[in-house]
């Protein structure tokens, strides 16, 4: 009767152990993650908050996030932050956009600089290495409220 027993417990911790395994190496293929684009200004004061709140939640659901923060006049307090961030293990880049592309045409005003569109920029980025077609890149503009629905949490 105990043989009985022993082999059922046997059994039973192999296939919990099968399927454990099994799910850990389907998921370690299927992480792919996601890669967001952050789109900010020198008036970026929740910037540290929503860095800190993307990585803690891609920890806390198990996936993986790539950040890059598109430098759009960020102060120095600002860059500093990001620096320590970046510092921290996270996989967290700031661009620093040209003055180029910033600056608008001659016949502008200087006071209204272009803003580049949002597919303008991911093509852009692309263009330099900073995102991949397999990124999944998503790009959030920080001065745009209806862009703050794309964060993750």
């Amino acid at each position: 009767m105990w043989g009985i027993l022993l082999l059922v417990i046997g059994i039973y911790v192999l296939c919990a152990l099968s399927v454990h395994l099994a799910y850990r190496f389907r998921k370690d293929n299927d992480r792919t993650g996601k890669h967001y684009v952050l789109v900010a200004d020198e008036n970026q004061h929740r910037l540290e908050w929503y860095v800190r709140s993307m990585f803690s939640f891609s920890r806390w659901m198990g996936t993986e996030v790539k950040v890059t923060i598109v430098d759009q006049g960020l102060t120095e307090e600002s860059r500093s932050i990001v620096d320590r961030l970046a510092r921290g293990g996270n996989d967290l880049k700031l661009h620093a956009k040209e003055e180029a592309s910033v600056s608008g045409k001659k016949d502008e005003k200087r006071s209204q600089p272009k803003k580049t569109d949002g597919t303008q920029l991911l093509w852009m980025l692309e263009a330099e290495g900073v995102v991949s077609q397999a990124d999944h890149a998503v790009l959030i503009d920080l001065q745009n409220p209806a862009d703050l629905s794309k964060m993750p949490f």
